[in-house]
């Protein structure tokens, strides 16, 4: 009986033995699988990540915003600026011209001191030891309209050619030049249409010829044609010769100054029509180019022309401009309002 026994005993052990040892296996899976859904869900991205972004973004775009606005601000505040300043150097200008009809001496003095920008800006400026002015006193600088002009030659008393707006513009831009020149230039003006007179006599100073001309620019009036010849002959008779010339005018001459002026048939360059003689535009630019012909082998000064406009004369902007770019001086043409009242 005892064999028996001991054998029964042996037998449950070992069920025992593997018993637990399956449960030790599955309760090792079941932990494994525990642990690896733990893992998972705290490897997952919170949300909260997702909102610091998004409000980080959102705070830049802010900024982004703010920079545009504050320097679109200061942009606009440098143009009042700038607008501001100019105003106030238009109304210095309108002051210093209303001074010089009362005192042109003192007016030049502070000139001096305070020259108008508005040249130098735009690529005009007055200098040269001996500046020769020459102004067109034409009935064509009275105003930019043929019809204007005319109804102003039948005007006998001539006052509505001298109340005309371009001439009183082509005055003030010969005040501009005079006050704008250096002190120690010399000054000569000469006033020219059919024929050439001088504005004052002989080479002076800037303050004598401020002094003595004011007056007798205020009283000018445009009369008759224009001849640009006359205008040549009389410079090449100047001595001493000028070093730079100011020539203000508004178009091509429109009649010859003498019967040798070089032109073959000069006759044929007037017609008759309606019992009036006028010049056709090809003998204005003959006229034009036989008149500067006479001064490009014998001088050496600069030539800037300042250019009114006038209707009906298309050609006159390139032909003076070539004959500036020759002695590498310039071509000018003002807009309505310069130089300021």
């Amino acid at each position: 009986m005892r064999p028996n026994r001991a054998i029964a005993n042996s037998s449950l052990a070992f069920i025992d033995v593997m018993s637990c040892g399956l449960g030790a296996v599955i309760m090792l899976l079941v932990l494994v699988d525990f642990d690896f859904i733990i893992t998972e869900q705290q490897e997952e991205p919170e949300p909260v990540v997702n909102e610091t972004l998004i409000n980080q973004s959102m705070l830049e775009q802010k900024n982004t915003l703010m920079a545009a606005k504050q320097k679109k601000n200061m942009a606009i505040e440098k143009i009042i600026s700038d607008l501001s300043n100019a105003m106030l150097d238009l109304n210095k200008d309108k002051i210093k011209f209303d001074q010089v009809k009362k005192n042109p001496v003192e007016v030049s003095r502070e000139s001096s001191q305070d020259k108008a920008a508005t040249g130098e800006l735009i690529g005009l400026s007055v200098e040269g030891r001996r500046i020769l002015v020459a102004f067109d006193t034409s009935a064509s600088m009275s105003n930019e309209k043929l019809i204007d002009i005319i109804l102003g030659i039948s005007d006998t008393s001539g006052q509505r050619l001298a109340a005309g707006s371009k001439w009183i513009q082509a005055k003030r831009i010969l005040m501009w030049l005079l006050l704008n020149a250096p002190e120690s230039s010399e000054i000569h003006i000469l006033g020219y249409s059919e024929k050439v007179k001088a504005l004052a006599s002989g080479w002076r100073s800037k303050q004598d010829v401020l002094a003595t001309t004011g007056s007798l620019i205020n009283n000018l009036s445009p009369h008759g044609g224009t001849s640009l010849e006359s205008l040549v002959r009389h410079i090449k008779e100047l001595s001493p010769q000028p070093t730079h010339v100011y020539i203000i005018t508004d178009g091509l001459p429109t009649m010859a100054g003498s019967k040798s002026f070089g032109l073959k048939k000069l006759k044929d360059c007037f017609s008759l029509s309606s019992k009036k003689r006028y010049v056709s535009g090809e003998c204005r630019v003959a006229l034009f180019n036989s008149a500067v012909g006479l001064l490009q082998n014998n001088s050496s000064f600069v030539v800037n022309i300042i250019l009114l406009p006038l209707e009906g004369d298309p050609k006159a902007a390139p032909l003076y401009w070539k004959w500036a770019n020759q002695t590498e001086g310039i071509l000018f043409s003002p807009a309505q309002g310069w130089p300021p009242k």
